[in-house]
């Protein structure tokens, strides 16, 4: 864990050398949706991160101090899981950028109902702002998710949920990657090495990755059975990279 621990000691601090503008300056969304031609895709300028939070790192903090440009207010009817929730008109959205664990088939995985609440506790009843991007091949709308803090400022919920170690960052593959997404990975880090959530307790085991994959698998994967030169490394190292777990898998608790 000591050779993990000095890579994230090293990946955190690129990070901050090459984030220094990216959370004041006004940028383009960057990710590139693969929904239905209908979808729609906001392109907007980057909220500035508030130095509010209770991330070690500041310009970790998942708390803005003013919404991206596009976001646009909706009132939410119900929460499914962590990442998934319901709006008034009936809509159903995705969460951009993390994965939480599963609430179904039952038992729930570790962690999923805490996942739940700390959306639910924050977004259910309410109003919440969206930074629409699309929508998947189930007809949900992709978006970050913002909602209004008492003390000033705007949490995003997915850096809030991945802060607090209820959830994965996660980008189906290399070219789409949200416009946090190096801020994800580091505050995914830090969650890491604090032992947050999911992360307690963790199986640090060795895992494999294909050249250009955006996941790590077990070395049995079915859907890397036919692949060779594979990578192999330890889990604390493919999050460190910004792989996520194949939910294939590596689904099981």
């Amino acid at each position: 864990m000591g050779t993990c621990l000095s890579i994230l000691t090293q990946v955190l601090e690129q990070h901050a050398e090459s984030s220094t503008t990216s959370d004041t300056a006004p940028k383009s969304a960057a990710t590139t949706t693969s929904g239905s031609a209908s979808a729609v895709v906001v392109a907007a300028a980057v909220p500035s991160s508030s130095s509010g939070g209770s991330s070690n790192n500041k310009k970790n903090s998942p708390v803005y101090d003013s919404l991206p440009n596009g976001a646009k207010k909706f009132a939410v009817r119900n929460v499914y899981d962590g990442d998934t929730l319901t709006l008034v008109d009936e809509r159903r959205v995705r969460v951009i950028g993390v994965d939480t664990p599963e609430m179904k088939p039952s038992p729930p995985q570790p962690y999923a109902e805490d996942a739940k609440e700390y959306t639910k506790s924050r977004c259910d009843k309410t109003d919440i702002w969206l930074l629409i991007d699309g929508e998947d091949h189930y007809g949900r709308l992709l978006a970050h998710i913002f909602v209004e803090q008492d003390g000033g400022g705007y949490l995003c919920i997915g850096e809030g949920l991945v802060q607090q170690g209820f959830a994965h960052a996660y980008s189906p593959n290399k070219a789409e990657k949200p416009f946090n997404w190096d801020k994800l990975v580091s505050i995914q880090s830090e969650a890491m090495a604090a032992k947050r959530g999911i992360w307690n307790n963790f199986n640090d085991e060795m895992v494999v990755k294909t050249a250009n994959g955006s996941a790590y698998h077990k070395r049995s994967c079915e859907h890397i059975s036919t692949i060779r030169n594979l990578q192999e490394m330890k889990v604390s190292a493919a999050t460190v990279m910004g792989l996520h777990p194949c939910r294939t898998c590596m689904a099981d608790p």
